[in-house]
């Protein structure tokens, strides 16, 4: 195979165990497997700088490696490293399945060995002196990613020859497109002007014959007739300014060539000199306005991009001198794919006005949207518009889609054949037929734009443009290029292009990924065909995580297919889909056809949470911020407390015109020209179980409740009560706190369990009110006041921003102190915070359930209520359960009573089943990598108990006073609780 062709892959019987080679993997399963590798890479790097002219002496001696300056920089070295190691653990999990965000996730583990090992040779790619060897990696893999979406490496085949190269992103490689094809779209005139300059002093007239320049004059270029309406040949000098601003691509890329040739006809050509004469009348050269001025263009030119293009393509605009206006925004169709119609209005107004048109873009896989548009027809579009004299060309920003041809190269194993060949399965979901066709057809576009970094899951910066005709980046030579007459690449890619020094390590790990992993459906396509699984599945939890009864709906982006309508879909999802395994759902031929239909065209699910009812688009804009708080990390937060994560955009109403109005209407918002906010899920793993995509779905509607709990919450005095041992508070500042939850007020619907800090002042009011407390037989109740803002002053805040709003400490006082002294606490910690979830659909566990949480001194442990009537109790267990490590105890973990049964509240007023006061019970808990967990505890005393009606029966009577005293509680446990705390007394 040469060198320049996409590798196709290893193929497998059960291909999906090869991913498990290619990732570090979410736990970094592949440790040892990337410390060995890097570790043989190293020492090569070693023994190279070792053997390099052996003779020559050391420098760094033994005796200054002994040295105290030596020692001292060594060691800050490694100080200083493991300071940052220690900061970057602050950043986003991106490898977890919890991460559902960005278009961020694992990178290759061939990659990062690629990257590194090159990266120890500080390769420079601007010149082939600096990087004799990456610079040909970064030939190879520009040549693999033309090969593979469809462009010709072969000089034997017909057509022109494509070429690409490595850039630092896709923003990068758009401005660079569009760079190319304004320089393009004005050659012709450039030519021409040289041409005819009659000026004796003009530089031409030295260098070839007036014969010579009148041949090739006579060049004949093919243009359209507005006479005979239809496109002719016609020779160079006789065309219209007009006619020359819509010549072919391949044309343009064609015609210095073409014009060289016929003056070599009658007598030697200084090719060189005459191109440097040509470029003098370029755009380039004499810029904008004087370039428009001396061929009468009265109309400034623009170029086509869909309403939601990336940013990039107006900075393009701006970068290249034509203003931001000059980007001519399509509106989209209810898909949020590009509208052929309004495509097709405003070539043919540009047509009309004879402005010229320097390219349309085609977006192949939108980052908020996931669309792809349709450059099939797009191209066709183009081909019509050239028998009526509008040309242009076609550039496609695949930037994040490019990678998904992969998934056509090659046939998949048929997955049906292995479902139940193995564990571990992950089935492989195909394009849908239409986005099919488009890539199927991508490599029409003049330009393609593909970002390795993306969903090439290789290290940044890795971004790529491909030319279909090599000869289109020529215009971009600042100097003269041999290519132009010869063909050959230039190894000194820094000619072309808008950067100059690029790491040579890019390309280097890109083309070891490519190697190893391969371009096609063994390859890429079999990661991307799981993660296509995974989205789509992910958009089938999102289509029903909202249950008939809750508060709120759940409206995913794109429709149900074609057949379906809401309800019958829903149901399909709940019946054959939903927490069921993968290996049943896609040996289900319904829902099978389902999952390929539905969704999004490239893994990125967008949807939107709105309060049931409401049509305020204000209102439900301020609900995504509020989940965008709530699953994202900022500068100095913790990743630890944030369960899922989730991307949160904005949809504006000008740029997504009739399809958000579409949208809004499904989520029951009135129809305004306001903008949308909408939440943004990303499936780049492609080892997500059914199983684990809809608990996401759980761990979301508890992230919903909270978010609207922050919105619409009055604000209300809240009570925490003290989880510590009755004795002092010892060395720490900090302890625990658990909130108490009420039946009668919906704002006191939670639970929570937080850490708090105090001075050391305060520190000693809360040990006289603990005094007070124990002497009177009451609990160490806290009663929330108001919010403290360094800058903002006291603030009135609902019990969301009092525990959650960055900067804000909270003012509590003692509840049970008539003196009602005041202390400030700082949350610092919060291993739960939960609405309760009011949906009928709600049950009482078949056991009882707990939180279990604390630090090296306090072992705390909580019941988790499931729903109205129910009770609370927090206690205290004797140590930390064996099996459970500190770190998880930090973080908090589930844990299921094995004893005791869980069972709704018979009528009368009793007490269920609860964790007695020095009785030891074996509760079960899923560990480290899932292991299920099997354990004894020891409870050592109860912090609070209290009885939750499912009436109102007043906060103070029934949930302090009734559960203040342990011994007046005794009477209303039933016979069980007193036989099994009689059996725990005599053990």
């Amino acid at each position: 195979m040469p060198l320049g062709h996409a590798p196709i892959g290893d193929v497998y019987e059960d291909p999906w165990k090869a991913l498990g080679g290619w990732f570090l993997g979410p736990r970094a399963e592949n440790a040892d497997v990337f410390m060995s590798i890097f570790q043989e890479v190293f020492e090569e790097h070693v023994r190279l700088r070792k053997n390099y002219f052996p003779a020559d002496p050391e420098y760094l001696t033994e005796e200054i490696k002994r040295s105290a300056p030596y020692l001292s920089e060594v060691e800050d070295t490694r100080a200083c490293l493991m300071k940052m190691q220690e900061d970057m653990a602050g950043n986003t999990p991106f490898f977890s399945p919890r991460y559902q965000a960005h278009m961020l996730w694992d990178t290759t583990m061939p990659s990062l060995l690629g990257y590194m090992t090159a990266m120890l040779f500080n390769q420079n790619n601007v010149d082939s002196a600096a990087s004799p060897v990456t610079t040909l990696y970064e030939h190879q893999v520009a040549q693999q990613l033309c090969d593979m979406l469809g462009y010709n490496i072969n000089p034997r085949r017909k057509g022109p020859l494509s070429w690409g190269h490595i850039t630092s992103g896709g923003s990068v490689a758009n401005i660079e497109a569009l760079w190319a094809s304004r320089n393009l779209k004005f050659l012709p005139l450039s030519v021409k002007s040289a041409l005819m300059n009659e000026d004796p002093k003009c530089e031409i007239r030295s260098c070839v014959s007036k014969e010579q320049v009148e041949i090739g004059l006579q060049t004949p270029v093919l243009v359209y007739n507005k006479d005979e309406k239809c496109r002719k040949e016609t020779a160079l000098g006789e065309c219209t300014t007009w006619q020359l601003l819509n010549m072919d691509v391949d044309e343009i890329c064609d015609l210095e060539q073409r014009i060289y040739e016929k003056m070599q006809s009658l007598g030697t050509v200084e090719v060189s000199k005459i191109h440097c004469i040509i470029k003098a009348e370029s755009i380039m050269s004499i810029g904008m306005l004087n370039f428009f001025r001396k061929h009468n263009l009265n109309h400034s030119p623009v170029y086509t991009c869909p309403a939601n293009n990336h940013y990039s393509w107006s900075k393009a605009g701006t970068l290249l001198g034509l203003g931001y206006d000059s980007n001519i925004p399509i509106a989209l169709d209810t898909h949020f794919r590009q509208n052929l119609k309004h495509l097709e209005e405003v070539l043919e107004r540009c047509l009309n006005e004879e402005r010229p048109v320097i390219a349309s873009i085609a977006v192949i896989g939108s980052t908020e949207e996931s669309a792809v548009d349709p450059i099939k027809a797009m191209y066709e579009l183009r081909e019509s518009f050239k028998n009526k004299g509008l040309n242009f060309a076609l550039l496609a920003d695949a930037a994040w889609g490019g990678y998904f041809k992969t998934m056509l190269i090659g046939a998949p194993v048929e997955d049906e054949i292995l479902i139940n060949k193995t564990d571990g399965f992950v089935p492989y979901c195909k394009l849908s037929p239409y986005v099919q066709e488009q890539y199927e057809n991508i490599q029409l576009a003049d330009t393609i734009t593909i970002d390795p970094h993306k969903s090439g899951f290789c290290p940044y910066p890795g971004g790529a443009l491909c030319y279909r005709n090599s000869k289109m980046r020529l215009t971009l030579a600042t100097s003269y290029c041999a290519v132009i007459m010869n063909g050959d690449d230039d190894p000194n890619l820094s000619v072309f292009g808008v950067e100059g020094s690029k790491p040579g390590a890019a390309p280097a790990g890109i083309l070891m990924s490519h190697r190893v992993i391969g371009l096609s459906n063994f390859g890429y396509g079999r990661i991307l065909g799981q993660c296509t699984s995974i989205s789509k599945l992910f958009y089938a939890m999102w289509l029903t995580v909202a249950r008939d009864d809750d508060p709120f709906v759940c409206v995913p982006l794109q429709d149900v297919p074609e057949g379906y309508d809401v309800e019958s879909a829903k149901k399909l999802v709940m019946d054959k889909i939903a927490y069921k395994p993968l290996s049943e759902i896609f040996l289900c031929k319904e829902a099978k056809d389902f999952l390929t239909l539905c969704g999004p065209d490239t893994m990125i699910n967008t949807f939107v949470v709105n309060f049931k009812g409401n049509k305020d688009v204000a209102k439900c804009n301020k609900l995504q911020l509020a989940l965008s708080d709530a699953m994202n990390i900022f500068v100095g937060s913790d990743s630890s407390r944030v369960p899922l994560m989730l991307m949160q955009s904005s949809f504006g109403a000008k740029a997504h015109g009739e399809g958000l109005l579409v949208f809004k209407k499904k989520l029951g918002l009135y129809l305004g020209e306001e903008d949308l906010n909408v939440m943004v899920n990303t499936c780049m793993n492609p080892w997500q179980s059914n199983e684990s995509a809809f608990e996401i779905g759980d761990l979301l509607r508890n992230i919903v409740l909270n978010a609207m709990g922050r919105i619409e919450d009055e604000i209300v005095p809240h009570r925490f009560v003290h989880c510590d041992s009755k004795d002092s508070l010892g060395e720490s500042n900090t302890i625990y706190l658990e909130y108490l939850t009420c039946s009668d007020i919906l704002e006191h619907h939670y639970q929570a369990s937080i850490k708090v800090q105090m001075s050391n002042s305060d520190k000693e009011m809360v040990k006289k009110y603990r005094l007070i407390c124990k002497q009177n037989g009451q609990p160490v109740v806290f009663e929330t006041v108001e919010g403290v803002h360094p800058k903002e002053g006291s603030l009135k805040l609902n019990l969301y921003d009092l525990l959650h709003r960055k900067g804000i400490e909270v003012r509590m006082r003692f509840f049970n102190d008539p003196a009602g002294n005041m202390i400030t606490f700082k949350v610092v910690d919060m291993p739960r915070f939960q609405r309760l979830d009011p949906s009928s659909y709600v049950s009482y566990p078949e056991k009882q359930k707990y939180f279990i949480f604390g630090d090296p001194n306090t072992t705390v442990i909580t019941h988790l209520i499931s729903k109205f009537p129910d009770f609370q109790h927090t206690a205290l267990l004797k140590k930390r359960p064996d099996y459970l490590t500190e770190q998880m105890l930090h973080l908090g973990v589930l844990a299921e009573v094995q004893e005791i049964e869980d069972s709704t509240l018979p009528e009368e007023k009793t007490t269920r089943l609860h964790l007695q006061d020095q009785c030891s019970y074996i509760v079960k808990f899923k560990g480290e990598l899932g292991a299920t967990i099997h354990t004894t505890i020891k409870v050592r005393e109860t912090v609070h108990f209290a009885e939750l009606g499912s009436v109102i029966n007043g906060f103070v009577d029934a949930s302090i006073d009734e559960g203040v005293q342990q011994e007046e509680l005794v009477d209303t446990v039933i016979v069980e609780a007193d036989q099994h705390a009689s059996s725990c007394a005599a053990s």
